[in-house]
């Protein structure tokens, strides 16, 4: 939790660490550089599109994590998930029923809940531009890929609302105009294979194209008992064509065509609870060699098709226009059983599908000699979408019970926004310093119709729509989110910078509301950060040091409290909590000689609700949870975490060419990744027994490869790779489900009650050790 006390502020630490930090490396920049210095490589500069337009890296003042072709290749990362195990500051585990969608979290923002389609997420994720808005099937292999920048804290002037935590660009390559043929293939263990093929053909008048298939599988790791699939297996295939049209003269057009299919079974989950109560029942800490019993596991089906059209016009030196214009469906339908690790049978089936159309206008340029430049722009985005739930449950221990839900949900958003940033050099300081203002106005509108029927051994106990019970709900709302940043050059090599912005997570309501409640919404969440940056090159140039220490203020939470004590999977969402997230992030790159790198990524987080009064009409309400011991206003702060926030994770690398021969040369690359421990829930606080429970344990993993890469002709490179991921074969759970709660709950019905706690958790083993071989040929 956030420590408040005198002298022990965390940003205060921060914020004294980056000036003790500053003081010393200043110095280092201005003095000599040590005598190996000249026996060392240079570090090549960055491209980024960070601020809408392109950029160097250490001159944009926004926390950035930015990976190019080689750098995924040299790590393994072939989609988002990891990216984000590359990424300190974001953490991750996949949905309960489905690998191919992700609960995503950075600096401790994110949504859990992603399989609601009236809810949003916290983290932009965003194609060439266009906004991806679904958590759904966002596993895509991330294939023809020029670079992946992640820009850490909101966004929320020039990428607008659900930014709260930060924002990921995932950049192809465009077409070049000339002929090019690339070829990966990949085997590994688990029965994986990936193809990747690409295309790009010679320039036909003012046009040019690529065309590129990706062809990816793998086995389940757990095995079925019975005939039908194993637990998670995975395949892909999509496609992709890109065209550019452009002349000598000042137009420019791009569009890109893909289209992809993902299928996927579901994890395999076990809980302690039940060994010794199923006969043949096991959990040993490592993923399950096979399920305890014989379960239907039908393949989940994914299928998405994007569009994406971006026309450029450079009217003058100082005037540039853009149109994007982008529509993306998808439809995906996934299944999973628990195999009892809730203590009764629990299958479900989801079926969500949503289409997407947005529209953004841009004016970029400079004004005033070059002295202030902007970007401005329009926006507007449309989105419809559904979602269908099927969920049995039945009992597996003495007693009858067999409780069949259903649900069906519709949803149409709307979302408007004009936005505007300059950045003003004032004629002082020999032009080192830098003032950014930013604003964004933002109009959303949101509607959403539920139908629902419970049956209890086939009779109906609860029906929507029905006389009197309201079974929709609409929601308008409008922010402004300004931003201001101050970035001051102390020489070519050295600068930082004070950022202060803001950004919202849209309003919405809860699909699983009780009976009645799915007229209730909630507003938008809202934070606020201070961010203080060092960007810098140490060495002449063979070390790039950047640091971020910052504080999050969040406003107007949206939290989730169970609204039935018979009933804990009824949920209601609500603005409800005050937050404040701490936190430091370090970025380092050193090649101290020649042909040998070494990586350094840190976060530290110090995350902690302020408030968190107990609401009216959920279980901690007495008049609805007779067990309750608390008030309906009282400070509940002690028993929530924050989720998704461990308070260490570190990256460290090394990348060492050691043998040079001939036109070839051989690399060992080595990764480790550590994490403390990470809560899956927000109800798990301090004061919550057995709180450990619904979190997953600190762990570290070691990554590598061997990559021997040569030119083996006038044009061509060939590239072959041997990887080994979770090199020591480390047994750790990649979901924990929470079981259980954060207070006391009495049944209406039995009287019969819970303690508050949770108890041993259904947990999903990550996969043990894998390896494989990936050759690359380039032409």
């Amino acid at each position: 939790m956030v420590d408040h006390r005198p002298g022990q502020n965390p940003l205060a630490r921060s914020i004294r660490f980056a000036t003790v930090m500053l003081a010393g490396v200043c110095p280092l920049l201005l003095g000599a550089a040590p005598s190996w210095a000249a026996a060392s490589a240079a570090i090549e500069e960055v491209v980024v599109t960070a601020e809408r337009r392109e950029g160097n890296l250490q001159e944009t003042p926004i926390a950035i994590t930015a990976m190019d072709a080689k750098t995924l290749l040299d790590r393994g990362i072939v989609d988002l998930e990891g990216v984000i195990k590359a990424t300190p500051s974001m953490s991750f585990t996949p949905y309960p029923p489905t690998v191919h969608t992700l609960t995503l979290y950075m600096r401790g923002s994110g949504v859990q809940d992603v399989g609601q389609i009236t809810i949003d997420t916290a983290i932009g994720l965003y194609q060439d531009g266009f906004y991806l808005s679904r958590g759904q099937l966002v596993t895509f292999d991330l294939a023809d890929v020029e670079r992946v920048e992640v820009l850490r804290g909101p966004q929320g002037t020039l990428y607008g609302r659900n930014t709260t935590g930060g924002a990921v660009n995932l950049i192809s390559r465009k077409p070049s105009g000339e002929f090019g043929f690339k070829q990966e293939l990949g085997i590994g263990s688990e029965g994986r294979l990936r193809s990747l093929s690409v295309v790009d053909l010679p320039r036909s008048g003012n046009l040019s194209a690529k065309l590129s298939y990706l062809a990816r599988e793998k086995d389940g790791y757990v095995r079925n008992r019975g005939s039908s699939n194993d637990f998670g297996e995975e395949e892909q295939a999509a496609g992709r064509v890109a065209l550019r049209w452009a002349n000598d003269g000042p137009f420019a057009a791009d569009y890109f065509f893909e289209k992809g299919d993902l299928d996927s079974t579901a994890l395999y989950y076990t809980s302690d609870g039940l060994v010794g109560l199923l006969p043949g029942y096991s959990n040993s800490g490592k993923p399950e060699d096979v399920s305890y019993r014989a379960i239907d596991l039908p393949m989940g089906k994914g299928e998405f098709t994007g569009h994406g059209l971006t026309l450029s016009w450079e009217v003058s030196d100082a005037l540039t226009l853009r149109s994007l214009t982008g529509y993306r469906d998808i439809s995906t339908i996934y299944y999973q059983d628990y195999a009892e690790t809730f203590f009764v049978g629990f299958q479900s089936s989801d079926d969500i599908a949503s289409d997407q159309f947005s529209q953004e206008f841009q004016a970029l340029g400079t004004l005033f000699d070059g002295r202030v430049e902007y970007v401005a722009g329009l926006y507007y985005f449309d989105e419809e979408g559904r979602h269908i739930q099927n969920t049995l449950i039945t009992n597996v221990f003495p007693g009858a019970l067999r409780l069949d839900k259903y649900r069906f949900v519709e949803m149409e958003s709307e979302s408007q926004a004009a936005f505007a940033q300059f950045t003003w050099t004032p004629p002082v300081l020999d032009d080192r310093l830098e003032l950014t203002f930013g604003g964004r106005y933002t109009k959303d509108e949101r509607k959403a119709d539920r139908e629902l029927l419970s049956e209890y051994f086939g009779y109906p106990i609860a029906r929507e729509p029905a006389p009197g019970l309201v079974s929709s709900n609409d929601l308008e709302s409008s922010e402004f989110n300004p931003s201001f940043t101050a970035n001051f050059a102390w020489n070519e090599d050295v600068s930082t910078y004070l950022r202060i912005a803001t950004g919202y997570k849209a309003g919405g309501s809860s699909e699983s509301v009780d009976v009645g409640q799915f007229g209730v919404t909630f507003d938008p969440e809202k934070v606020t950060v201070y961010e203080l940056g060092l960007k810098s090159y140490l060495f002449d140039r063979t070390m790039r040091l950047n640091m971020a220490a910052f504080r999050s203020d969040y406003e107007d939470m949206q939290l989730f409290f169970n609204t039935s004590p018979g009933d804990m999977s009824v949920v209601l969402g609500m603005n409800a909590g005050k937050a404040t997230i701490d936190g430091i992030e370090v970025e380092a790159l050193w090649q101290p000689v020649d042909g040998l790198g070494l990586t350094l990524e840190y976060t530290y987080l110090d995350a902690g609700y302020d408030e968190v009064p107990a609401p009216a009409g959920t279980i901690f309400d007495p008049a609805v949870n007779t067990a309750s011991p608390y008030q309906v206003g009282e400070d509940v702060k002690q028993l929530f975490s924050t989720g998704y926030a461990p308070e260490n994770t570190l990256n460290v690398g090394a990348n060492w060419t050691f043998l040079q021969l001939g036109r070839g040369d051989l690399t060992a690359i080595l990764n480790y990744r550590w994490e403390d421990r990470t809560y899956h829930t927000s109800g798990a606080g301090p004061a919550v027994p057995n709180h450990e429970n619904a979190s997953r344990p600190s762990y570290g993993l070691w990554d590598g490869r061997l990559s021997w890469q040569s030119d083996i002709g006038e044009h061509s490179k060939l590239r072959v790779d041997l990887w080994g991921k979770n090199l020591a074969d480390r047994k750790w759970p990649l979901y924990v489900v929470a079981s259980g709660g954060p207070v006391t709950v009495r049944d209406p019905v039995s009287g019969s009650v819970t303690p508050a706690g949770y108890n041993p958790a259904p947990t999903a083993w990550a996969e043990r050790r894998s390896y494989g071989i990936n050759v690359v040929y380039e032409y």
